[in-house]
This record gives structure tokens, C-alpha cells and sequence, in this order.
């Protein structure tokens, strides 16, 4: 037949057991804890990080050097054109042997 539980039902457990069972209840909630803990802070290192590297991708497509760059750019362009076209003067005047 089976017993029946209710308010008059008694337990029988070693005290041992019990201790036992509640620090190993107290490990498991600190473990855990500690656990969700680490994974927040990973993920929210991991959110900064990936906004950073957004805010550097956004930044380095949408670069363009200031006009006085761009200007300066093309002025050394053109510069090394004309010594280019100078050297290759120079050459042609220079009979072969000298300046070599």
C-alpha cells in the first residue's frame, strides 16, 4: 500500500547528507552565478568591440583626403612628370658613355 505525505510525514536523513547537500546546492549557485557573469561581461566586451570596428570600417570607406592634399597630390604628380620628361632630354643629348 502507499504511503501517504502530508504536514505529520517525517524524514530520516543524516546530518551529514544534509550539509553535504546544501554545499553542494551553495557550489553549483556560485558556479553558476560566476559563470553568467563571465559570459555577460565577454559579450558586452564583444558588442563594444564590434561597434568600434563599425565605427573604423565606416570611417576608413567614407575617407577622402582634404582638398590641400589632393591638391598637393597633383602637384607632385606633375612634377614627377616633368623630371621624367627632363631625364629622358637628358638622355637622349647625353652621347652614350658619359654620365653613366
Amino acid at each position: 500500500m502507499a504511503t501517504k505525505i502530508n504536514e505529520a510525514t517525517e524524514l530520516a536523513i543524516p546530518l551529514k547528507n544534509l550539509i553535504g547537500l546544501v554545499t553542494f546546492t551553495a557550489v553549483s549557485v556560485w558556479a553558476y552565478s560566476g559563470i553568467t557573469e563571465r559570459i555577460s561581461f565577454l559579450e558586452h566586451n564583444m558588442a563594444a568591440a564590434v561597434t568600434e570596428i563599425e565605427e573604423n570600417d565606416n570611417w576608413i570607406d567614407e575617407f577622402a583626403p582634404p582638398p590641400e592634399v589632393q591638391d598637393n597630390i597633383k602637384r607632385v604628380r606633375e612634377l614627377e612628370l616633368r623630371v621624367r620628361v627632363l631625364e629622358t632630354k637628358v638622355d637622349a643629348e647625353t652621347p652614350h658613355g658619359y654620365g653613366e
